[in-house]
């Protein structure tokens, strides 16, 4: 796409970025695409509870995290963690991006382990066509589906809406193309996963509720404790008791909605030692208490978010 000369907001997209440029609950699945001039930047200096996924399509945008300063151009897929500082913005006069706030599924850990640029930001560069087409595509896609459940507005009059637990996972599922199509762009140059760290992914990723220790999934690798911690921080990014949690508080999200267990019940199942302490956790990760998550799940139509 050429960058057009002189470019300004038109009223709609200065909307959306006054609109998105406040923090996104954390539960909360948001995407976008944004057409942004000069003037355009976005400061959170806590992050967001959310993972953040963004692709530069054409212009020029940049990351800042301190004094590090990573310039985004075409075929730019970058992937902040939360909690990772944000400040972002244009260079220049003109810069285009997709992007996308979300929960990762459980399964998709083994894939957020792209190289990391700087603290908290991981960074691949597509260089063939049929890549970047493919993402723009699935962005696309993803953006419609997420209009078409409610979860990003539109000006569009003619989306037909889609029963909106269908539409969140036709979102997810184009968000998860993204990921993937980054990753296999990566792993053509680069090798896969530790086999060690991927074995401690595949058993922790099965079975999250399991009482997981850092010892017996060294035991289980055959490494030292600390060559493990250093070998996973490393390459998913995360530390191996965090991603845990993620798992186990993702699985109490699922049977919140699925089922009619207590939170006490829920807290077992999922490996918690109390339903207290996963309250908790469940309000840190994602904004809500799980009692006020059941009823959002179960009346789309309430906005407790």
């Amino acid at each position: 796409m050429t960058e057009p000369a002189d470019f300004e907001h038109d009223l709609a997209t200065q909307v959306l970025i006054e609109l998105y440029s406040e923090i996104p609950p954390p539960s909360k699945l948001v995407t976008g695409h944004f057409h942004s001039g000069g003037d355009y930047r976005v400061v959170r200096p806590d992050g967001v509870g959310s993972w953040y996924l963004l692709y530069t399509a054409s212009g020029t945008g940049r990351y800042l995290i301190g004094e590090n300063r990573l310039t985004l151009r075409h075929g730019d897929v970058v992937l902040v963690s939360p909690g990772t500082p944000h400040d972002y913005g244009t260079v220049g006069t003109y810069w285009e991006s997709w992007w996308a706030h979300f929960q990762p599924r459980r399964e998709w850990h083994a894939w957020l382990s792209l190289p990391q640029a700087m603290p908290g930001l991981s960074y691949v560069r597509l260089t063939r066509s049929s890549e970047t087409d493919r993402v723009v595509s699935a962005f696309d896609r993803l953006h419609r589906d997420a209009q078409r459940a409610g979860l990003s507005p539109t000006g569009d009059t003619e989306l037909h809406l889609l029963e909106k637990s269908v539409a969140t996972e036709l979102t997810m599922n184009g968000i998860e193309e993204v990921l993937l199509t980054a990753v296999a762009s990566l792993r053509r140059e680069t090798q896969h996963l530790d086999a060690r760290v991927h074995l401690v992914l595949e058993a922790i990723t099965a079975d999250p509720a399991r009482p997981h220790t850092l010892t017996s999934l060294a035991g289980l690798a055959q490494v030292s404790v600390s060559r493990l911690a250093h070998l996973f921080k490393e390459q998913v990014g995360d530390s191996i008791m965090n991603v845990v949690l993620a798992l186990r508080l993702q699985r109490a999200a699922e049977l919140l909605g699925a089922t009619d267990m207590s939170v006490a019940q829920i807290a077992a199942a999922v490996g918690f030692d109390s339903p207290h302490y996963l309250s908790r956790q469940f309000g840190r990760r994602y904004g809500i208490s799980p009692t006020a998550h059941r009823a959002k799940v179960r009346n789309p139509e309430l906005e407790l978010y």
